[in-house]
């Protein structure tokens, strides 16, 4: 999956989700986080996180800020 791809698809995440901008820019930080500690997605050798791996993530985070 390319650059703009991912993008987007982190963006039709969180649309789903119903994240607020502030959401969404502190669940793109927790993203980023959780790839720098090791837990890497399994959507390519990258680490990207499939669609379900990432509506899951996704729910975690706003189950702690909300």
């Amino acid at each position: 999956m390319g650059r703009k791809a991912d993008n987007q698809q982190f963006r039709d995440a969180c649309n789903r989700l119903g994240m607020t901008p502030d959401e969404r820019a502190g669940f793109s930080d927790s993203v980023h986080d959780l790839k720098a500690s090791g837990e890497r997605g399994t959507a390519n050798d990258r680490g990207d996180f499939t669609w379900d791996e990432l509506l899951a993530h996704g729910r975690d985070y706003l189950d702690l800020v909300r």
